[in-house]
């Protein structure tokens, strides 16, 4: 039951990312249950539709986990940087992130098609209301433990 998660985590300093990337680990495993359980309970789906949906779900998971792991190289790789960062690594930190931002962006909306073919429009959207909002909120938390580029002393 791959799963989803934690996406931009543009993480912690350096000489805490072993500790908190094991954190961020923990938190991803308790929020793929949760995740399920919120959108199980918001979509109201009847079995037949429950049949068709959980696996297409369990694809997109598989899926957004793949970019997971992107964002986590990602997440190293500021923190090596994130004392000493030149204007060419933090262009290239935002560049990925950009591109990472908008291959989750380009999932969401495959899945949202697809959901669409296969169930009905009101679910596929429901679908993408609610997993849009979900990884807003995942978003919104792990920002909050991001910290701000600082820019070198003159």
């Amino acid at each position: 039951m791959k799963s989803l998660i934690l996406f931009l985590l543009f993480s912690f300093s350096s000489i805490l990312i072993a500790q908190d990337i094991s954190y961020l680990e923990y938190l991803r495993t308790d929020l793929r249950e949760q995740k399920r359980d919120i959108i199980a309970e918001t979509m109201e789906l009847i079995i037949e539709q429950a049949d068709i949906f959980w696996p297409i779900y369990t694809e997109y998971e598989s899926e957004l986990d793949e970019l997971s792991g992107e964002r986590l190289k990602l997440i190293r790789d500021y923190a090596e940087n994130y004392y000493n960062l030149t204007d060419e690594v933090a262009a290239r930190l935002a560049n990925k992130k950009y591109e990472l931002d908008s291959k989750r962006t380009n999932l969401l909306w495959k899945y949202y098609n697809k959901f669409k073919s296969e169930l009905n429009p009101i679910d596929a959207a429901m679908f993408y209301q609610v997993e849009s909002q979900l990884l807003m909120l995942i978003d919104v938390q792990v920002s909050g433990e991001v910290p701000i580029i600082k820019k070198p002393k003159k």
